[in-house]
């Protein structure tokens, strides 16, 4: 549990890039290879591999396979297979380590914390340490750009949302306080409007359908984050939002490299390679080398920036094709399917408490969050979704085996079933025996 929190350290929050050290000793490198010893060591029958089969561990291995099927006729064959097998192999393995390690509730808890302490380094690092430019940006970030680092604040909230409640010391309910307000300080400060529509969908679901947590909270989080925005917001971050009013009137609607004008040629992409795309990471590539502006420039003698799409499923269609962006939709699908079982009277039996079911919209609700703003960025191969990934698929695998643990047992008391807590005990310490 303790490797794969240093992989959430290393693959989500980037400590290296905070201690340039930590980069030189490969900290991302070793901390999936410790992750993957102690996991090959573990002998708890939770954790073996055949219980992370699943539609979503499935999808996931499918764009895997549509990555190494396109190599040969991408744009550019060596980059492609190297980010299949050095990129998004290692998101797969991370999400593997992550869903295979969770045993309980508690597990699952025990990566909430640590996403909320990463979140909560990572925000204090940028507040402290890095500036607005004259745009209006947050500018200088090592790994993230403005929107890319919007994009984990926001799909983070959610978590630090389920501490107040379930937090279980005071501790740790101040530490969800503390890590929502330098959030909302960090997405003010990203100047990002893509992170601010996707805030916006994270606070309406949570005060819609965040019903795990008491009402009070949820509108407690949602005034305070809106006034506390208000209050810090300059003129010129207000200004900057009110352009989503008025798309027409920026820059990424008239400019060649803005948004409308990148997110129409990616269309032409999907429509002239639909089956197999132009190759996984080929998207800057194609901006670069075959779309008509610039050939046109280069015909000119003049340069044209290599840009990816800006939008997490159109660059996964042009780069994988209808049949990747299939597979990649079917990812958000199945978990959102998955996580909206996890209710009382549900299919996972009598043992679902209050905690599970927060568990679930919380991961929910973060989903929300990265599915907006990556519609504004090139997120699809963030480590943040694969460890989403893993931890439902974890949580999902848990209530599965505990409920079918109980159901083995088929013990009955002298007044009828045992209590639920006492039947959710005594499936553990079966298991537990058994292992």
């Amino acid at each position: 549990m303790y490797a794969v929190g240093l992989l959430m350290f290393a693959y989500i929050w980037r400590v290296q890039d905070a201690f340039p050290i930590l980069g030189r000793l490969q900290l991302p490198l070793l901390s999936l290879g410790l992750a993957g010893i102690l996991y090959v060591t573990n002998r708890h029958p939770w954790r073996k591999p055949r219980q992370l089969r699943g539609t979503i561990t499935y999808l996931t291995v499918g764009l895997l396979v549509l990555m190494l099927i396109g190599v040969p006729t991408s744009l550019w064959p060596g980059n492609s297979l190297s980010f299949a097998i050095k990129g998004y192999l290692a998101n797969l393995l991370f999400m593997a380590v992550a869903a295979a390690s969770i045993r309980s509730v508690q597990d699952v808890e025990f990566y909430v914390r640590t996403n909320v302490y990463g979140g909560l380094f990572y925000a204090m690092l940028v507040n402290l340490f890095f500036h607005v430019g004259p745009d209006g940006r947050l500018g200088g970030l090592v790994y993230y750009d403005a929107n890319d680092f919007a994009l984990v604040m926001v799909a983070t909230v959610p978590f630090a949302v389920y501490l107040l409640k379930f937090g279980r010391t005071a501790f740790r309910r101040v530490i969800g306080v503390v890590a929502l307000g330098l959030i909302v300080l960090a997405l003010v400060k990203s100047g990002s409007r893509g992170g601010f529509l996707g805030m916006i969908a994270v606070l309406v679901y949570l005060l819609l359908r965040y019903r795990a947590i008491p009402s009070t909270i949820r509108l407690f989080v949602s005034v305070a984050g809106i006034l506390l925005a208000i209050v810090i917001g300059s003129d010129k971050y207000w200004k900057q939002m009110s352009t989503i009013l008025h798309p027409t009137a920026d820059y990424n609607w008239t400019d060649p490299q803005g948004r409308r004008a990148v997110w129409t040629r990616g269309m032409s992409y999907v429509a002239h390679n639909p089956v197999l795309g132009l190759g996984v990471g080929a998207y800057p590539v194609a901006e670069g080398t075959i779309s008509a502006i610039s050939q046109q420039r280069a015909s000119a003698g003049r340069g044209f920036k290599w840009s990816v799409a800006h939008n997490s499923f159109l660059e996964t269609a042009a780069e994988l094709g209808i049949p990747g962006l299939i597979l990649f939709l079917g990812i958000f699908v199945a978990s959102f399917t998955a996580l909206r079982k996890i209710r009382p009277r549900g299919i996972y039996g009598p043992g679902i408490t209050a905690r599970e079911t927060a568990l679930a919209q919380m991961l929910i609700g973060s989903l929300v969050g990265f599915a907006v703003s990556g519609f504004f960025v090139s997120a699809e191969y963030f480590s943040y979704l694969y460890f989403l990934l893993g931890v439902i698929i974890g949580l999902t695998k848990m209530l599965r085996l505990r409920r079918d643990a109980i159901f083995a047992l088929g013990v009955r008391g002298p007044a009828g079933p045992p209590p639920r807590a006492a039947m959710v005990r005594q499936a553990y310490s079966t298991v537990s025996l058994r292992a």
